[in-house]
Formats: structure tokens, C-alpha cells, sequence
């Protein structure tokens, strides 16, 4: 199954637990909310590769952007759990002659938050944290003539925590996230050379949010 038909098959599923979800806990009316989000990753970091020379991933990618949905259940006033997946595109850029094909990223995730205020219109923080598992998309690289398959497509273990704030108005809300997020390496397939460790980056996430 490719990541895009994944994507859309976990979206469809989220979708359609948000709308059984009010039927389900019509006493809890109000603790379900649907998001929708868009992030920007200003920067990556960690090691691409091994070796004498080898990039690390700030210089095979540049910033990455993503979209995706979240359902959350706020349970209690200081706590609340979500699910959710994202689909990211990292732009390949060259090094040293070497061009990187782009790296696309579907995370899937649960996570759990805990609440500073209680429940109520206005401004709402929190801290967050997330765990889950990420699908890599395979990267091929060229140098001049010559072309190869740099890492495999994989999924490798997922973990963010951070910390975000929402401003509610009614149903809706309006919400922003900074949540630095580590990723498993990803898989080599030009032996020691593509060898790369596990990456870091720092996502800053905007959403809609609309609860019910």
C-alpha cells in the first residue's frame, strides 16, 4: 500500500469516528474536536549519511511543509487524548554535486495533552506529546549521469512533544503548536555511504479547530 492510499484511507477513518463520536457520547457534548493543520519545518538535523564527507539532512533537504487532521477527545479539564496523520514533502536539494530527490514523510500518531485552564472560551494552553510511526518515502540521488536509490521507503518510530495554545470562539478555535519531533533512520541502500542516523526537526503547526 503506498503512503498516499494510506493517508487517505487513516483520514477517512478519522472523518468518519468524528462524525459516530457525537451519537456516542452525547452527554460529553463539546469534548470532540476535528482539526485541521498545516505545519512548516524550518530546518532538519542529524546525520544523512557515514562517512568521511557524508551530508548531514540540512544539507540534502530543505524545509519541510505538511497538512493533515486530528481528532481529539478532551476527557477531563486538564486532560485530553487525539489520533491523528499528516502527509510532509522535504524539497532535495545538492551537495557537493550530488542532487536528492525529495523526501515525502506520513506520520501517524496518538498522543495525550494536559490542559493549564479548564475548559472555556478564550485562550487555552497546553503541553503535548506524541508517539507513533512515520512512512519515509524512498530518495534516489544523481551525480552528473549517474542515478541510485540513496534510502528504501520504511516506517520508522515516531516521537514529538512540545507544547501549543488555542483561542476559542463558540464551536471553533484557532490553535498553534511548536513541537520538536524525532524519526528513526531511514533504510540504506547504498551500504555505509547512505548509512544515515535518525533526524531531528521543529515543526510549527497551525490549525482550524471545530469541536463538538
Amino acid at each position: 500500500m503506498s503512503p498516499r492510499t494510506t493517508f487517505y484511507l487513516l483520514t477517512t477513518c478519522i472523518l468518519f469516528l468524528s462524525l459516530l463520536a457525537p451519537g456516542s457520547v452525547s452527554a460529553q457534548d463539546g469534548k470532540f474536536a476535528l482539526r485541521l493543520w498545516g505545519q512548516v519545518s524550518p530546518f532538519i538535523s542529524g546525520e544523512a549519511g557515514s562517512g568521511t564527507g557524508a551530508p548531514d539532512y540540512d544539507d540534502a533537504f530543505k524545509s519541510g511543509l505538511g497538512a493533515g487532521v486530528e481528532l481529539s477527545w478532551r476527557f477531563s479539564d486538564r486532560f485530553g487524548g487525539l489520533a491523528g496523520i499528516g502527509y510532509e514533502n522535504w524539497n532535495g536539494k545538492s551537495v557537493e554535486g550530488i542532487s536528492f530527490d525529495n523526501l515525502k514523510v506520513v506520520p501517524v500518531y496518538l498522543g495525550g495533552k494536559f490542559y493549564f485552564m479548564s475548559d472555556r472560551a478564550g485562550w487555552n494552553p497546553y503541553l503535548r506529546m506524541d508517539v507513533g510511526a512515520a512512512h519515509l518515502s524512498s530518495v534516489d540521488v544523481s551525480y552528473l549521469n549517474l542515478n541510485g536509490k540513496y534510502w528504501d521507503s520504511s516506517w520508522v518510530f515516531l516521537f514529538d512533544a512540545g507544547a501549543g495554545v488555542e483561542y476559542r470562539w463558540g464551536k471553533w478555535g484557532a490553535s498553534l503548536e511548536v513541537r520538536p519531533r524525532y524519526l528513526g533512520k531511514p533504510d540504506s541502500q547504498m551500504g555505509t555511504p547512505s548509512n544515515a542516523g535518525s533526524s531531528w526537526s521543529i515543526p510549527v503547526v497551525m490549525g482550524i479547530n471545530y469541536h463538538f
